[in-house]
């Protein structure tokens, strides 16, 4: 029965799925501990005051729940240790495709349930955040996870082929968060770009070529699933990495164009798509 629950990153998803869980453990280093005592966060216009923990203080906790951005895995994934042993489940709502491989080099004692999120553009600024509760975490069976998941009216599915739904959400990723981040514009505005869905396709031809190499199930019906669903993303939504940019922050391309690059290399496959939005947004 799952019943510590730590989440690691209170961004913009980790504090939407904070205030769903009661009890739940936000783990903050020293620094953060103090600024988010005196900023509590407000979500939807109410103000959560979680229970915070530190690497110092930790014991081992049944479900951790990973929305760190991808560039902090490896500070994070150190910091767990004190967390984690062989009844912990852990989730990673990480974009990209790499993360559960990651952490599970790093704890293999631990149940690492391959998961993605689905969910609309949640706004934030500073520890303000705004989301319609329009989300769903996609992932593996388990019947633990899954009966928590319905007494905390947290939104789920179980996906019959995880790798090929997770393949399908970042080739959403692929499209989606580089393209808006050389571009600046929300949703709405891509779509209204007149050659669009033909530079969709380019993108992701690419991809599709190296989902193939990987053993993904098909791909080109994947591929088009991901453009279906671009179309249909809020007119008004921005991705999360044209917000890190606008914000000045850094962005997740090495878990996007990074990862193709170097399965492109690792297989001999051109992606000068990728290549082209790694130089601009790096």
């Amino acid at each position: 029965m799952i019943k510590n629950v730590l989440i690691v990153g209170l961004g913009g998803v980790g504090a939407v799925y904070a205030s769903k869980i009661p009890n739940v453990n936000i783990l903050v280093d020293d620094k953060r501990l103090e600024y988010y005592r005196s900023n509590p966060t407000i979500i939807n216009d109410k103000k959560y005051n979680f229970n915070y923990m530190t690497s110092s203080n930790a014991y081992p906790m049944d479900l951790i729940i990973i929305s760190v951005k991808f560039y902090n895995l490896s500070q994070v994934i150190d910091d767990l240790s004190g967390f984690i042993d062989e009844n912990t489940k852990i989730i990673s709502l990480l974009n990209g495709i790499s993360s559960e491989d990651i952490i599970s080099g790093k704890y293999p004692e631990a149940t690492v349930i391959p998961s993605y999120l689905i969910c609309n553009s949640i706004m934030r600024k500073d520890r303000n955040i705004i989301h319609d509760d329009v989300n769903k975490i996609v992932m593996a069976k388990d019947s633990e996870l899954q009966e928590f998941f319905e007494a905390n009216k947290i939104n789920y599915e179980i996906a019959n082929d995880i790798k090929s739904s997770m393949w399908q959400k970042f080739m959403l990723n692929i499209i989606a968060n580089q393209l808006s981040a050389v571009t600046r514009k929300t949703f709405g505005e891509m779509n209204d770009l007149p050659y669009i869905e033909d530079l969709l396709w380019k993108i992701l031809k690419e991809v599709i070529k190296i989902a193939k190499y990987e053993g993904v199930n098909n791909p080109e019906i994947l591929a088009k699933n991901a453009i279906n669903t671009f179309k249909t993303m809020a007119p008004y939504g921005k991705t999360s990495m044209l917000q890190d940019i606008e914000n000045g922050k850094p962005t997740e391309i090495d878990a996007f164009a990074g990862t193709i690059i170097q399965l492109g290399q690792k297989y001999n496959v051109p992606t000068p798509y990728n290549n082209l939005f790694n130089y601009l947004v790096s």
